[in-house]
């Protein structure tokens, strides 16, 4: 009787027992299945391989564009700042070189001023240059260069014979350069300034004119003393800059119209000059600064619990001025007052 024949078997499934399908699978289709069954799981492999290998690809790609995006963005920065420093640097550059140009200009300027001041033969370019002298009184730089010409200029001008008055020309020019040495801010300046009246007392005493040096005097009263009352910040200060003026009166007696004068009456016949030399100015322009000067010189006068006894007088004779001054206008709100003092 012959043997039965197997059935034929079927493709294995996921889901068929091995067992099972070894006791119907002959050797031939095991080997097959094992074959394909490797390269099912070697194309697996290289997929897997494959996948990794994109993977890893992408995150390289990925670091070299956030590196290169580092790297950009630190030379971007690099650039930024060796160009600020560059630029730092041109700016500090043109800054000394424009501060150079300036100080050659002024130079320039100071010395052609000085030429013009110096001019022996033209008496209006002489003017001239004293006028624009006061300009470089108030440079700092220039200031004591300014007053030390300003100074000569005035011996210059009042250099002459004993018997010789000043014309109206060399009146006009020491009227100017005493405008001039009173247009600095600092106070010890005018102290030095005020030292320069002894040009007219050397001039008095040689002519003898008591008109004419009592003009030049109360120029200076007007001038210098004015301006101390604007810019010391203390009655000493302010004294310092009057006594040369007050002492060179007291030894010339005769120019205050006094016998034997103490220091109390100079200095009350300081005051009056100037009240008497703002009155005047003041009838006849309305730009004139004695209202400030005079206003200031009060001021002084109630600091520091009030004027020493020597000073009291001159104090009252400036406070009647001052009393007969307009109302001082009001600031306008937020601003300073139109009245205080340059220090």
């Amino acid at each position: 009787m012959p043997e039965p024949t197997p059935a034929p078997s079927k493709a294995p499934g996921s889901a068929d027992d091995p067992a099972k399908l070894a006791q119907s699978a002959s050797l031939e289709e095991l080997q097959r299945l094992k074959l394909a069954e490797e390269l099912v799981h070697l194309r697996g492999e290289r997929r897997k391989s494959g996948s990794r290998l994109a993977i890893a690809s992408q995150v390289l790609v990925g670091y070299i564009a956030l590196a290169g995006f580092f790297v950009n963005a630190y030379q971007s920065y690099a650039n930024k700042q060796r160009q600020d420093e560059q630029g730092r640097i041109d700016q500090e550059k043109w800054n000394k070189e424009f501060a150079r140009a300036s100080q050659a200009d002024k130079y320039r300027a100071f010395f052609e001023t000085a030429m013009l001041a110096t001019d022996p033969t033209n008496g209006d370019k002489r003017l001239v240059g004293y006028a624009l002298l006061q300009e470089f009184v108030r440079d700092p730089t220039y200031e004591r260069k300014a007053m030390v010409m300003l100074e000569e200029s005035l011996s210059q001008e009042l250099r002459g014979g004993p018997t010789a008055r000043l014309d109206a020309a060399h009146r006009i020019t020491v009227v100017a350069i005493v405008t001039a040495l009173a247009e600095t801010d600092d106070c010890r300046a005018l102290q030095r300034a005020a030292r320069s009246v002894d040009r007219v007392a050397l001039r008095y005493a040689r002519t003898k004119d008591e008109g004419e040096t009592r003009d030049v005097i109360d120029t200076y009263v007007r001038r210098l003393v004015g301006r101390a009352a604007q810019v010391c910040t203390t009655l000493k200060d302010f004294q310092s800059v009057r006594r040369p003026i007050r002492d060179t009166m007291l030894k010339s007696p005769d120019l205050l119209g006094l016998n034997n004068p103490s220091e109390e009456d100079a200095n009350i016949l300081t005051a009056a000059i100037l009240v008497q030399r703002c009155q005047e100015e003041l009838a006849y322009s309305g730009a004139s600064d004695c209202p400030d000067v005079l206003r200031e010189y009060l001021a002084l006068c109630t600091k520091d619990g009030g004027p020493p006894r020597e000073e009291r007088s001159a104090c009252e004779t400036v406070g009647e001025a001052v009393a007969g001054l307009p109302p001082a206008p009001a600031p306008a709100p937020g601003t300073a007052s139109p009245i205080a003092p340059a220090r």
